[in-house]
Protein backbone atom coordinates (compact mmCIF):
# COMPACT_ATOMS: atom_id res chain seq x y z
CA UNK A 1 0.00 0.00 0.00
CA UNK A 2 1.38 3.68 -0.54
CA UNK A 3 2.51 5.73 2.02
CA UNK A 4 1.53 8.49 0.31
CA UNK A 5 -2.15 8.47 -0.41
CA UNK A 6 -4.84 10.99 -2.29
CA UNK A 7 -8.48 10.42 -1.14
CA UNK A 8 -10.99 11.44 -4.54
CA UNK A 9 -11.41 14.90 -3.93
CA UNK A 10 -15.13 14.36 -5.32
CA UNK A 11 -15.99 13.22 -1.99
CA UNK A 12 -16.96 16.29 0.30
CA UNK A 13 -15.83 14.82 3.32
CA UNK A 14 -13.86 11.34 4.40
CA UNK A 15 -14.49 9.48 8.01
CA UNK A 16 -12.37 7.33 9.68
CA UNK A 17 -10.49 6.65 12.94
CA UNK A 18 -6.53 7.29 13.86
CA UNK A 19 -4.36 4.11 13.05
CA UNK A 20 -1.23 3.55 14.80
CA UNK A 21 1.21 0.27 14.71
CA UNK A 22 -1.61 -1.07 16.48
CA UNK A 23 -4.99 -2.02 15.60
CA UNK A 24 -7.83 -1.38 17.22
CA UNK A 25 -9.54 -4.07 16.41
CA UNK A 26 -13.03 -4.13 16.80
CA UNK A 27 -14.46 -1.29 18.55
CA UNK A 28 -16.67 1.34 18.82
CA UNK A 29 -14.59 3.96 16.84
CA UNK A 30 -15.73 1.08 14.11
CA UNK A 31 -19.42 1.93 15.11
CA UNK A 32 -19.34 5.49 14.93
CA UNK A 33 -17.86 5.99 11.44
CA UNK A 34 -20.65 3.45 10.08
CA UNK A 35 -23.62 5.49 12.33
CA UNK A 36 -22.18 8.70 10.76
CA UNK A 37 -22.12 7.92 7.20
CA UNK A 38 -25.77 6.88 7.67
CA UNK A 39 -26.38 9.92 8.74
CA UNK A 40 -24.26 12.15 6.77
CA UNK A 41 -24.61 10.83 3.36
CA UNK A 42 -27.67 12.55 2.77
CA UNK A 43 -26.57 16.13 3.05
CA UNK A 44 -22.83 15.25 1.56
CA UNK A 45 -20.82 12.90 -0.71
CA UNK A 46 -19.38 11.01 2.82
CA UNK A 47 -16.47 8.04 2.01
CA UNK A 48 -15.30 5.83 4.52
CA UNK A 49 -11.55 5.63 4.63
CA UNK A 50 -10.10 2.65 7.15
CA UNK A 51 -5.96 2.47 7.05
CA UNK A 52 -5.79 -0.58 9.62
CA UNK A 53 -5.56 -4.32 9.17
CA UNK A 54 -9.05 -5.12 8.27
CA UNK A 55 -10.87 -6.07 5.18
CA UNK A 56 -14.67 -5.51 3.91
CA UNK A 57 -15.81 -8.68 4.68
CA UNK A 58 -14.65 -8.21 8.35
CA UNK A 59 -16.89 -4.89 8.24
CA UNK A 60 -20.07 -6.34 6.57
CA UNK A 61 -19.82 -8.75 9.20
CA UNK A 62 -20.00 -6.51 11.45
CA UNK A 63 -22.42 -4.32 10.06
CA UNK A 64 -24.74 -7.66 8.95
CA UNK A 65 -24.66 -8.52 12.80
CA UNK A 66 -25.37 -5.35 14.42
CA UNK A 67 -27.75 -3.17 12.09
CA UNK A 68 -30.48 -3.50 10.11
CA UNK A 69 -29.33 -2.17 6.88
CA UNK A 70 -30.83 -3.32 3.61
CA UNK A 71 -28.76 -4.97 1.57
CA UNK A 72 -28.65 -1.75 -0.88
CA UNK A 73 -27.45 0.45 1.81
CA UNK A 74 -24.91 -2.33 3.10
CA UNK A 75 -23.85 -2.09 -0.83
CA UNK A 76 -23.90 1.55 -0.56
CA UNK A 77 -21.19 1.81 2.22
CA UNK A 78 -19.15 -0.84 0.23
CA UNK A 79 -18.67 1.16 -3.00
CA UNK A 80 -18.05 4.36 -0.51
CA UNK A 81 -14.89 2.52 1.25
CA UNK A 82 -11.36 2.86 0.60
CA UNK A 83 -9.12 0.97 2.22
CA UNK A 84 -5.06 1.87 2.64
CA UNK A 85 -2.56 0.79 5.27
CA UNK A 86 -1.30 3.33 7.39
CA UNK A 87 -0.53 6.41 4.77
CA UNK A 88 2.24 8.37 5.85
CA UNK A 89 0.60 11.81 3.50
CA UNK A 90 -2.86 11.34 3.04
CA UNK A 91 -4.61 14.44 1.14
CA UNK A 92 -8.73 15.28 0.59
CA UNK A 93 -11.16 17.71 0.56
CA UNK A 94 -12.61 17.67 4.19
CA UNK A 95 -12.09 14.37 7.03
CA UNK A 96 -13.67 13.93 10.14
CA UNK A 97 -11.99 11.27 12.76
CA UNK A 98 -14.26 9.81 14.96
CA UNK A 99 -11.62 8.68 18.05
CA UNK A 100 -9.48 12.08 17.80
CA UNK A 101 -6.02 10.00 17.68
CA UNK A 102 -4.83 12.88 15.41
CA UNK A 103 -3.39 14.37 18.24
CA UNK A 104 -0.87 11.30 18.27
CA UNK A 105 -0.12 11.03 14.69
CA UNK A 106 2.66 13.31 14.70
CA UNK A 107 4.39 11.16 11.62
CA UNK A 108 1.11 11.41 9.55
CA UNK A 109 1.11 14.86 7.15
CA UNK A 110 -2.33 15.45 6.57
CA UNK A 111 -3.39 18.22 3.85
CA UNK A 112 -7.13 18.79 4.11
CA UNK A 113 -9.15 21.56 3.46
CA UNK A 114 -10.81 21.14 7.22
CA UNK A 115 -10.04 18.44 9.46
CA UNK A 116 -12.37 17.56 12.35
CA UNK A 117 -12.37 15.31 14.99
CA UNK A 118 -14.36 14.00 18.16
CA UNK A 119 -12.06 13.70 21.08
CA UNK A 120 -11.25 10.70 22.66
CA UNK A 121 -8.27 9.38 25.21
CA UNK A 122 -6.92 12.22 25.55
CA UNK A 123 -8.30 14.74 28.93
CA UNK A 124 -6.18 17.53 27.46
CA UNK A 125 -7.09 18.60 24.08
CA UNK A 126 -3.87 19.75 22.47
CA UNK A 127 -4.87 23.34 20.84
CA UNK A 128 -3.02 24.24 17.68
CA UNK A 129 -3.16 27.86 15.79
CA UNK A 130 -4.48 26.20 12.47
CA UNK A 131 -7.52 28.02 11.11
CA UNK A 132 -8.66 24.42 9.68
CA UNK A 133 -8.84 21.94 12.61
CA UNK A 134 -12.12 21.74 14.33
CA UNK A 135 -12.66 19.83 18.01
CA UNK A 136 -16.34 18.62 18.46
CA UNK A 137 -16.08 17.46 21.99
CA UNK A 138 -18.41 17.86 24.92
CA UNK A 139 -17.79 20.50 26.87
CA UNK A 140 -18.71 18.57 30.30
CA UNK A 141 -16.02 16.48 29.64
CA UNK A 142 -13.02 18.52 28.37
CA UNK A 143 -11.65 21.51 28.91
CA UNK A 144 -12.11 24.27 26.69
CA UNK A 145 -10.88 24.43 23.03
CA UNK A 146 -9.20 27.69 22.44
CA UNK A 147 -9.75 27.82 19.15
CA UNK A 148 -12.58 26.14 16.69
CA UNK A 149 -13.88 23.93 19.26
CA UNK A 150 -17.62 23.59 19.07
CA UNK A 151 -19.71 22.18 21.81
CA UNK A 152 -20.68 18.39 20.46
CA UNK A 153 -21.22 14.86 21.91
CA UNK A 154 -21.03 11.71 19.77
CA UNK A 155 -24.41 9.88 19.69
CA UNK A 156 -26.06 6.46 18.55
CA UNK A 157 -27.72 5.59 15.76
CA UNK A 158 -29.60 3.12 18.05
CA UNK A 159 -33.02 3.29 15.23
CA UNK A 160 -30.97 1.21 12.86
CA UNK A 161 -29.92 -1.03 15.74
CA UNK A 162 -31.32 -5.23 15.37
CA UNK A 163 -33.66 -6.11 17.76
CA UNK A 164 -32.82 -8.39 20.30
CA UNK A 165 -34.52 -11.82 20.93
CA UNK A 166 -34.69 -13.31 24.55
CA UNK A 167 -30.98 -13.42 26.15
CA UNK A 168 -28.82 -16.17 27.80
CA UNK A 169 -28.80 -15.60 31.42
CA UNK A 170 -25.21 -14.73 31.83
CA UNK A 171 -23.03 -11.69 32.19
CA UNK A 172 -20.68 -10.32 29.75
CA UNK A 173 -17.21 -8.87 30.38
CA UNK A 174 -14.99 -7.20 28.27
CA UNK A 175 -11.33 -8.21 28.84
CA UNK A 176 -9.87 -6.88 25.19
CA UNK A 177 -5.92 -6.62 25.55
CA UNK A 178 -6.07 -2.87 24.72
CA UNK A 179 -7.42 -1.40 28.06
CA UNK A 180 -9.09 -3.85 29.59
CA UNK A 181 -6.43 -7.03 29.89
CA UNK A 182 -7.87 -8.92 32.97
CA UNK A 183 -5.54 -11.28 35.26
CA UNK A 184 -7.76 -12.56 37.88
CA UNK A 185 -10.86 -14.33 37.12
CA UNK A 186 -11.31 -15.49 40.14
CA UNK A 187 -13.53 -12.26 41.29
CA UNK A 188 -15.68 -12.38 38.71
CA UNK A 189 -18.09 -15.81 40.27
CA UNK A 190 -19.94 -13.43 42.24
CA UNK A 191 -21.68 -12.47 38.56
CA UNK A 192 -22.33 -16.37 37.83
CA UNK A 193 -21.39 -17.80 34.25
CA UNK A 194 -19.31 -15.28 32.71
CA UNK A 195 -19.09 -14.74 29.05
CA UNK A 196 -15.46 -13.11 28.29
CA UNK A 197 -14.83 -11.26 25.00
CA UNK A 198 -10.73 -11.50 24.84
CA UNK A 199 -8.58 -11.14 21.42
CA UNK A 200 -6.30 -13.75 20.54
CA UNK A 201 -3.28 -12.40 21.58
CA UNK A 202 -4.72 -12.47 25.53
CA UNK A 203 -6.71 -15.37 25.26
CA UNK A 204 -6.11 -17.13 29.04
CA UNK A 205 -6.17 -21.09 29.69
CA UNK A 206 -9.80 -22.15 30.17
CA UNK A 207 -11.30 -20.88 33.33
CA UNK A 208 -14.17 -22.47 35.33
CA UNK A 209 -17.41 -20.80 34.75
CA UNK A 210 -16.07 -18.48 31.89
CA UNK A 211 -16.46 -19.17 28.40
CA UNK A 212 -13.66 -16.74 26.58
CA UNK A 213 -14.66 -15.58 22.86
CA UNK A 214 -13.07 -13.76 20.52
CA UNK A 215 -14.86 -10.92 18.46
CA UNK A 216 -16.91 -10.09 16.42
CA UNK A 217 -19.44 -12.12 18.55
CA UNK A 218 -22.60 -12.75 16.40
CA UNK A 219 -25.82 -10.88 17.56
CA UNK A 220 -23.48 -10.23 20.83
CA UNK A 221 -26.93 -8.42 22.51
CA UNK A 222 -28.66 -11.81 22.76
CA UNK A 223 -25.90 -13.58 24.32
CA UNK A 224 -26.36 -11.79 27.95
CA UNK A 225 -28.62 -10.14 29.95
CA UNK A 226 -26.19 -8.52 32.23
CA UNK A 227 -23.15 -6.44 31.41
CA UNK A 228 -20.04 -6.36 34.11
CA UNK A 229 -18.25 -2.85 33.42
CA UNK A 230 -14.85 -3.06 34.32
CA UNK A 231 -12.37 -0.77 34.82
CA UNK A 232 -9.78 0.91 32.41
CA UNK A 233 -6.91 1.08 33.13
CA UNK A 234 -5.78 5.12 32.34
CA UNK A 235 -9.45 5.79 34.21
CA UNK A 236 -10.69 7.76 31.05
CA UNK A 237 -13.65 5.91 28.98
CA UNK A 238 -14.09 8.83 26.54
CA UNK A 239 -18.10 7.98 25.85
CA UNK A 240 -18.84 4.75 26.30
CA UNK A 241 -21.32 3.17 23.57
CA UNK A 242 -21.81 0.23 25.19
CA UNK A 243 -23.42 0.95 28.21
CA UNK A 244 -25.79 3.37 25.88
CA UNK A 245 -26.75 0.33 23.98
CA UNK A 246 -27.33 -1.91 27.19
CA UNK A 247 -30.07 0.74 28.09
CA UNK A 248 -31.31 0.48 24.83
CA UNK A 249 -31.64 -2.99 25.10
CA UNK A 250 -32.49 -3.40 28.57
CA UNK A 251 -29.71 -4.93 30.18
CA UNK A 252 -28.40 -4.42 33.80
CA UNK A 253 -25.45 -3.03 34.49
CA UNK A 254 -22.86 -3.83 36.88
CA UNK A 255 -19.96 -1.42 37.03
CA UNK A 256 -17.23 -3.26 38.65
CA UNK A 257 -14.93 -1.67 41.11
CA UNK A 258 -15.07 2.10 39.60
CA UNK A 259 -14.18 4.15 42.22
CA UNK A 260 -13.03 6.93 39.73
CA UNK A 261 -16.19 8.82 39.01
CA UNK A 262 -14.86 11.99 39.82
CA UNK A 263 -11.28 11.65 37.55
CA UNK A 264 -13.55 9.83 34.39
CA UNK A 265 -15.71 12.49 33.50
CA UNK A 266 -16.41 10.43 30.09
CA UNK A 267 -17.66 7.97 31.59
CA UNK A 268 -19.45 9.75 34.59
CA UNK A 269 -21.18 12.21 31.99
CA UNK A 270 -22.26 9.23 29.73
CA UNK A 271 -24.01 7.62 32.59
CA UNK A 272 -25.91 10.70 33.52
CA UNK A 273 -27.15 10.86 30.04
CA UNK A 274 -28.52 7.27 30.07
CA UNK A 275 -30.05 8.21 33.36
CA UNK A 276 -31.42 11.52 32.82
CA UNK A 277 -31.53 12.15 28.82
CA UNK A 278 -31.30 9.08 27.33
CA UNK A 279 -32.72 11.08 23.93
CA UNK A 280 -30.12 13.09 23.73
CA UNK A 281 -27.98 10.23 23.04
CA UNK A 282 -29.56 9.69 19.79
CA UNK A 283 -28.26 10.23 16.46
CA UNK A 284 -31.27 10.95 14.46
CA UNK A 285 -31.73 12.69 10.77
CA UNK A 286 -31.90 16.36 11.82
CA UNK A 287 -28.57 16.18 14.19
CA UNK A 288 -26.89 19.52 14.80
CA UNK A 289 -23.68 17.66 13.38
CA UNK A 290 -25.21 18.54 9.53
CA UNK A 291 -25.71 21.99 10.61
CA UNK A 292 -22.15 22.14 12.33
CA UNK A 293 -20.84 20.75 9.12
CA UNK A 294 -22.73 22.95 6.83
CA UNK A 295 -21.71 26.22 8.06
CA UNK A 296 -17.94 24.84 7.81
CA UNK A 297 -17.47 23.18 4.92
Amino acid sequence: MSKIFQLDPSYDLWLTYSWSNNNHGVCGHIFEVIDYYYILKSHFKVGIFLAEDITWETIEQLIRSKYTFTDAEIEDMRVNTVFNNRPRILRGKNILITDGGVVNMSSVAMYFDNIFYFPCGNKEIKNNDKDNVYVLQDDRVYEPVLKNGINYKKRILFDKLKPVGIPKRQSLVYATKNCRNIDDWGVFKKYGQILAIVNHENKPEPVEGVEFIVPPVENIFDQFDTYVYTPVQRQWDCSPRFIAECKYFNKLVIYHDIDYWDVDHGLYWRWTDIHNDFPSLHLRPDDKIISILKGII
